[in-house]
């Protein structure tokens, strides 16, 4: 879920946003506090979070980015990279500060269900469930609405769209809010599944964007698969190795893949269908 909100504006529009994880981390404390103030609130939050840290996430992007869209896309990058970058450590000191708790998790709401030896937690189901259909909304917003159209116009000729009257400034910000309410609902999932802490914002960011390189730009399906298969191969190392070591030894392997297929896992069957 984080690698697709990154996709959304790094892997299509190619705004890099490292301050994804920081709205993350900030959404999962904010959650984890409504819940504690309003225990039967859990539901509604789910849905009040989101659209909250979309409106922050426009915000944001409309105080600090929109100027550096004036610019060619080779030379947004650094700017974009940089201002994200302060925002991260402003929303991690900004968690720190807030709150006096230095990490924050939820106990589960739902039962272990039993399927012979296999013995599934109820709110990893819920999450899986969720994520799958939030991940299908998105793919048909993108490719059924006019909004979705004017997205992927852009993405696929800025010059172009801007010619036929898209406004590249409005959709840019549409998208970076939507970037944002993803990555409120992936921190709502997060806490409820492991613990988070303020520092835990931009080591995910990195990996979500070692996740959307090798998946290969312009896709959200794509990073979502991603992601599925890095905690599947997370999991995995874990048993022998440890969870400490799973992690490094992921990335790890995350880092050998992009030495050896820098252009990314899907790039190659793309270029034989078209020739």
């Amino acid at each position: 879920m984080v690698a697709v909100g990154l996709a959304l504006c790094f892997g299509v529009l190619g705004l890099l946003n490292l301050a994804h994880g920081g709205f993350l981390v900030l959404a999962a404390f904010t959650f984890q506090a409504i819940h504690e103030f309003w225990p039967a609130g859990m539901l509604p939050s789910f849905f009040l979070v989101p659209l909250i840290f979309a409106g922050l996430g426009w915000l944001t992007f409309r105080c600090f980015l929109q100027s550096s869209l004036k610019r060619s896309s080779d030379a947004l990058l650094i700017p974009a990279l940089l201002i994200t970058l302060g925002l991260a450590f402003i929303l991690e000191e900004g968690t720190l500060t807030l709150w006096d708790h230095p990490m924050a998790g939820l106990v589960s709401q739902f039962a272990t269900i039993r399927l012979g030896e296999i013995y599934l937690p109820g709110n990893r189901l819920v999450v899986l469930i969720l994520m799958l259909v939030i991940s299908a909304a998105l793919q048909l917003w993108l490719s059924r609405t006019d909004s979705g159209r004017r997205l992927r116009a852009l993405s696929q000729e800025p010059t172009g769209a801007t010619l036929v009257g898209i406004s590249q400034t409005r959709v840019t910000g549409v998208a970076f809010a939507m970037a944002t309410a993803l990555a409120a609902m992936a921190g709502l999932f997060y806490v409820t599944l492991f613990t988070v802490s303020p520092h835990l914002g931009l080591p995910l960011t990195l990996k979500a964007l070692f996740i959307v390189v090798i998946s290969g730009s312009g896709s959200l399906t794509r990073p979502l698969a991603g992601g599925l298969a890095l905690g599947t191969l997370e999991t995995m190392l874990a048993t022998p190795f440890g969870a400490h070591w799973a992690n490094l030894l992921s990335v790890g392997l995350l880092l050998a893949f992009l030495c050896w297929r820098p252009q990314g896992l899907f790039i190659a069957r793309a270029n034989t269908r078209n020739k």
